[in-house]
């Protein structure tokens, strides 16, 4: 391979979320528009499922059905990575052969693949592109895609610029596998102990904090929350869009982009609900002892294991959609994705794209994606109604809520400099502590502003 930078730069998804991620990485930090993109962050194509990319053309190369082995390289374990990966693609596609690649999502242990002779086709990016872009192992799809007139057109548009926007040259690094999405889990027996109405479909933050603080009541000597905020609390306000610091300078954005503010008002409003927040004390939803949280797609199939107290618990639990601004109404957050990436050492690259454009394809999406429980790759409010069809954890709950909303557009570009913004670490200090807004907004400027001069003299 070619020669590697020094150092890891790793950065985690997110998800949500330790999993999903997305949120947990650098796809949960989203950026500013630039100056010809909606001021709020919204994209125009109202969450129809249709690309603004352009649809395929006539293509000038055919793909070849001579017999070829596609290594692919993910996190996932065999036993899920066969029934949705192999044994479909192999139908598929009988002169392809799958090979799995058990990666860790690192540096590191790519290294090791690559001194044992094994070169991943494709690599899942489960944790984000960065380790991939260390590696230079990240090929740009447009060319290729142009050339074969793969159709992306039914990949939902939000989904196609969040890839965009991580690479410094706007390429398309890859198609997208699932989307990650967000919605508002509520438990009803802590609603009706206090006599509370449930969250409605279109509640704003400033509503949501209303009900929260209804909610954050001591009864019997058990101290409940009306919100959990999560283990990444930014995450929740994707739908703003924006950078923390300047994607080509690092300079710091905060006493610059009103959107900090915002995001500020909410949570300082969160915050000052006295014994709504314990940070020696997470996980208080699953705990039964929060009212309402914000999580992703998969939280009701995550958390607790297969045991009947989660299935009865869940009995009692539904979602509506993230809660909006007043100012910016029906504005989902943006939602995120982990890429199918190309090798760019690959030696069978046609192959490689051509089983992603199976992979994209509605066909497959509803049937090893929607039905299973992972949003599909259009993310349409049609699609929607079909999420989890299998999955009977999904049985008499509201999951079109998560697709009802117009979600928000993602960045031109994302800034790099975000990782060294340790935002949800200082909101626990923050919380904890008598800083104001102001104060608090200085003291993480001056230690990012530490951190990134840090990295520049590396460079």
């Amino acid at each position: 391979m070619k020669k590697r930078k020094i150092g890891n730069l790793l950065m985690v998804l997110c998800l949500m979320f330790t999993l999903f991620v997305t949120a947990c990485s650098s796809s949960d930090n989203t950026a500013n528009e630039t100056e010809n993109k909606p001021e709020s962050g919204v994209s125009d194509t109202n969450n129809t499922g249709t690309s603004e990319e352009e649809g395929p053309k006539e293509p000038t190369k055919q793909f070849s059905d001579e017999p070829v082995t596609l290594k692919i390289a993910t996190t996932w374990d065999l036993n899920y990575f066969t029934p949705r990966m192999i044994d479909p693609i192999q139908e598929q596609f009988p002169n392809v052969t799958v090979e799995y690649v058990n990666w860790n999502g690192t540096v590191e242990n790519m290294q090791e693949l690559s001194a044992q002779g094994i070169v991943p086709d494709i690599v899942h990016g489960s944790t984000g592109q960065a380790p991939l872009e260390e590696l230079e192992m990240v090929f740009g799809l447009d060319e290729m895609i142009e050339e074969y007139g793969v159709d992306v057109s039914g990949v939902n548009p939000e989904l196609l610029q969040e890839l965009r926007s991580r690479d410094k040259e706007g390429r398309l690094i890859g198609l997208p596998d699932a989307g990650d999405v967000l919605a508002l889990y509520y438990n009803k027996e802590i609603f009706d102990l206090f006599g509370v109405s449930y969250p409605t479909d279109n509640i704003t933050w400033d509503e949501l904090l209303d009900l929260a603080k209804q909610l954050t009541v001591m009864k019997d000597g058990v101290q409940y929350s009306g919100l959990d905020l999560g283990y990444m609390p930014t995450a929740i306000f994707n739908q703003l869009s924006m950078n923390y610091t300047d994607p080509e300078t690092g300079e710091v954005l905060f006493d610059k982009d009103p959107k900090f503010a915002k995001m500020m008002e909410v949570l300082t409003k969160y915050f000052s609900i006295p014994n709504i927040y314990n940070p020696e004390d997470q996980g208080k939803f699953e705990g039964k002892t929060a009212a309402m949280v914000v999580n992703w797609h998969g939280f009701l199939t995550w958390f607790g294991g297969e045991t009947e107290e989660r299935v009865e618990y869940e009995k009692s639990m539904d979602m509506v959609p993230v809660p909006s601004f007043a100012d910016m109404a029906g504005i989902a957050p943006k939602p995120g994705t982990h890429p199918w990436v190309i090798n760019d050492f690959s030696e069978n690259k046609e192959a490689a794209l051509q089983v992603l454009s199976y992979l994209i394809s509605p066909d497959y999406q509803l049937q090893y994606r929607m039905r299973m429980g992972t949003p599909s790759v259009s993310l349409s409010q049609e699609d929607g109604e079909l999420f989890g069809a299998d999955d009977p954890t999904y049985t008499d709950k509201n999951v079109s809520a998560m697709f009802q909303n117009t979600f928000a557009e993602p960045p031109a570009r994302k800034s790099p400099w975000d990782q060294y913004v340790a935002i949800n670490e200082a909101l626990t200090k923050f919380a904890t502590s008598d800083l104001n807004v102001a104060e608090f907004t200085r003291v993480l400027k001056e230690e990012t502003d530490i951190k990134i001069k840090e990295e520049k003299s590396k460079q």
